[in-house]
């Protein structure tokens, strides 16, 4: 739950497939990570997956917005028959389906202050805000987007698993995670 000054605000409920956080039950295989495309946090980042052990053992997706520009945005450069959506799924799909990668954790990792929020996010009133927003209420915005996206991935995998009866399908973890322009990262789904 996000908190404000004097209120709590209420988010979806996370996909029910964590119980602990990542720095107490890390990832025993690869990682699928989306990011924003947003440069400034390149190192945090790299450091943040190497912290838990995932050192060459992770594919990223970076996608202006991340998980807001996945679950909203509805055309995918250079292809606008393509969603934004389609093209984050084909990616996980060809890393299970075609390169047999054993991922069974897929991270979305979302940033304070991005840009895409600004200037793509499809509500007008929210790229309205956003520039104003404060760090608390950035992270709300961006808490709201991440569990939206989660449940929707979680049932994705869920999907391909009952659909195709892989193993490799069976089981996948989705995190939430925000990082702040200082680096630190908040895991929202434990």
């Amino acid at each position: 739950m996000a908190r404000t000054k004097n209120k709590v605000a209420t988010l979806p409920p996370p996909p029910p497939n964590r119980l602990a956080s990542v720095s107490d039950d890390p990832p025993r295989k690869n990682v699928l990570l989306l990011t924003c495309m947003d440069q400034r946090l390149l190192d945090e980042t790299v450091r943040f997956m190497n912290d838990l052990n995932l050192h060459n053992r992770y594919d990223q997706v970076a996608l202006a917005g991340g998980a807001m520009g996945v679950h909203r945005l509805p055309q995918a450069p250079p292809d606008p028959s393509c969603t934004w959506w389609e093209l984050f799924t084909a990616h996980l799909s060809t890393a299970i389906d075609k390169l047999h990668r054993p991922i069974n954790d897929v991270f979305l990792l979302d940033h304070l202050d991005c840009g895409a929020y600004k200037e793509l996010h499809p509500v007008k009133k929210i790229r309205e805000e956003y520039p104003k927003a404060s760090l608390q209420r950035m992270y709300e915005l961006h808490a709201e987007e991440l569990v939206a996206l989660a449940c929707r991935v979680h049932e994705y995998c869920e999907a391909q698993h009952c659909s195709t009866k892989d193993e490799a399908w069976e089981h996948i973890r989705v995190s939430c995670f925000v990082v702040d322009l200082r680096g630190r990262v908040t895991q929202l789904d434990t």
